[in-house]
C-alpha cells in the first residue's frame, strides 16, 4: 500500500523541481507556517500518544539532528568570512541556512523539552503526552529565507564557492538520511517531527539541487578541488562507511541522494 509519506514526499518532489526552474522556491513549511500578522501569536501544545519507545526514536532524531544544523551554522559562517568567496547565490544560500537552521533547532529544543516531561518511571506504556508545542514561527514572529532561484548561471563562482557547496552536500545529505531513518523507524510516532523532517527532506534536496548548479558554472576542473572531513561540520558520528567516501569523491556529478520513497504510513493525533 502506498503510505501518506510516499504520496506527499511525491507531490513536494514534483512542486520543487517544477518552481525551481522558474523562481526562487518559498514553500510554507508543513509544521511552522510563516509568522502572518493577521493570526495570533498564541502557542498550541501538540499531543500524542506517547509511549517510551516513541521517546527514545525521537531522542536519537535529535541527538543527531541539533548537533547537525549547528554544524550547518558554523560551516555556512566560515565560508561567509572568507575573502574567496565569489557566488551571490551560494553567499544568499549560506545565509538562509543560517537564518532558517537556528529557528529548527529551537523547534528541536523545544521538542526535547517537552518529551523530557513525560513521566515514564511508573510505566513505559503509551499515555497522551504533549511532544511538541506548534506556533512558534508566530511567537518568534520567523519567516523563513526562500532558496536562491535556480533560472540562470553564473560567471562568477570561485574555488571556494565550490569547496563550500560541496562540503554542504555531503552535509545535507547527512540530514536526508537522518530523516529517511527517523520516518521508516517503526518507533517513531511525533507527528510534530514527522512533519520537520519532510520540511528537511524537501528543503535540503533543493539545496543541493541549486548547490550542484553553482558547482557546473566553476570555469575550472570542479574534480580539483578537494574537501576534508574536517570542512563539514556536527556529524563526526556519521563520518565512516559510505558517507566518509562521499568526501573524497566527485561530489559535482554524484547522484541525488535516494528517493525518499518508502516510509512508513504514520498516523498523527493532533
Amino acid at each position: 500500500m502506498t503510505s501518506k509519506y510516499t504520496k506527499t514526499i511525491f507531490t513536494l518532489s514534483f512542486m520543487a523541481m517544477a518552481s525551481a526552474v522558474f523562481t526562487a522556491p518559498s514553500y510554507a513549511s508543513l509544521v511552522e507556517p510563516n509568522y502572518t500578522h493577521e493570526k495570533p501569536y498564541a502557542t498550541t501544545p501538540w499531543y500524542e500518544s506517547y509511549s517510551h519507545d516513541n521517546y527514545l526514536a525521537d531522542q536519537n532524531f535529535i541527538t543527531g539532528m541539533r548537533p547537525h544544523h549547528a554544524g550547518a551554522l558554523t560551516m555556512s559562517q566560515d565560508y561567509l568570512a572568507s575573502d574567496k568567496k565569489a557566488s551571490k547565490r551560494m553567499q544568499r544560500l549560506a545565509k538562509s541556512i543560517i537564518h532558517n537552521q537556528k529557528f529548527e533547532i529551537l523547534m528541536l529544543d523545544e521538542v526535547e523539552h517537552q518529551i523530557n516531561n513525560v513521566d515514564f518511571n511508573t510505566s513505559k506504556d503509551a499515555r497522551k503526552a504533549q511532544v511538541a508545542t506548534q506556533g512558534l514561527a508566530q511567537r518568534e514572529r520567523f519567516i523563513r529565507d526562500a532558496m536562491p532561484s535556480l533560472w540562470g548561471s553564473e560567471t562568477d563562482v570561485s574555488e571556494e564557492d565550490v569547496r563550500f557547496a560541496k562540503a554542504m552536500i555531503v552535509h545535507h545529505e547527512g540530514a536526508l538520511i537522518m530523516c529517511e531513518q527517523y520516518l521508516d523507524d517503526p518507533r517513531s510516532g511525533n507527528g510534530y517531527l514527522e512533519l520537520m523532517c519532510l520540511d528537511i527532506l524537501r528543503d535540503q534536496a533543493q539545496e543541493i539541487a541549486l548547490m550542484r548548479d553553482i558547482i557546473s558554472d566553476y570555469p575550472g576542473n570542479p574534480d580539483d578541488v578537494k574537501i576534508k572531513p574536517s570542512m563539514v561540520h556536527g556529524m563526526d558520528g556519521m563520518m565512516h562507511g559510505d558517507m566518509a567516501s562521499d568526501i573524497d569523491s566527485d561530489m559535482a556529478s554524484e547522484k541525488p541522494h535516494g528517493d525518499h520513497m518508502s516510509h512508513k504510513d504514520h498516523h498523527k493525533h493532533h
